[in-house]
C-alpha cells in the first residue's frame, strides 16, 4: 500500500473572519477573529451606570455603577482589616485598592490601572484562599470587583 502525503485541502468558511490553524501569543492583548464591539464612555465616569435599569438608576444585581463599585471597594477594605494576612501584604493590598477608588473619582481613570490593580488583588487573595480558608470571602469579593470593573472601565 502507497501512503500519499499529500492532502487535500480543506473547504473552511469563516464568514470574514479569521482561521487560526494554532495557538495565539497576544502578549496579553484581545485576540479578534471577526467583530470587536467596545463600549466607549465619554464624558464623566461619575455619571456612569451599566445595567438594566433606566437613566443611572441605582438597584438591583443588575446595576453596575462607579458609585455602587465605590461602595464595594470600602466594604471590601473593612473585611480587608480582619483578614489573616501579613502588615506588609495588607498594607500594600490596601494601597492598591486606595488607588484604584482614587481613579475612580477621576474625571478620566484610567482603566487598564484599575483593572490591573483589581485583577493582582483578586489573583493573589485567590492563591492564598486555597490555603487559607478564611479569605474564601475576600477572595470572592475581590473576583466580583474585577468583573464590575471590567464592565465599568473597558
Amino acid at each position: 500500500m502507497v501512503s500519499d502525503d499529500r492532502r487535500q485541502p480543506q473547504q473552511l468558511n469563516t464568514g470574514g473572519g479569521a482561521y487560526v490553524g494554532g495557538g495565539v501569543d497576544t502578549g496579553g492583548g484581545d485576540f479578534v477573529g471577526k467583530d470587536s464591539i467596545k463600549s466607549v464612555v465619554h464624558g464623566s465616569v461619575g455619571r456612569l451606570s451599566v445595567g438594566k435599569n433606566e437613566a443611572g438608576a441605582s438597584g438591583g444585581p443588575d446595576d453596575v455603577s462607579v458609585a455602587g463599585f465605590q461602595e464595594a471597594l470600602a466594604d471590601f477594605l473593612e473585611q480587608l482589616e480582619q483578614a489573616e494576612l501579613s502588615p506588609g501584604l495588607k498594607r500594600s493590598v490596601v494601597e492598591d485598592v486606595e488607588t484604584v477608588t482614587s481613579q475612580t473619582q477621576e474625571d478620566e481613570p484610567d482603566p487598564d490601572l484599575i483593572l490591573h490593580k483589581v485583577s493582582s488583588i483578586s489573583q493573589l487573595l485567590g492563591g492564598m484562599a486555597e490555603t487559607v480558608t478564611s479569605l474564601t470571602g475576600l477572595a470572592d469579593v475581590a473576583h466580583r470587583l474585577v468583573e464590575w470593573a471590567t464592565q465599568l472601565f473597558r
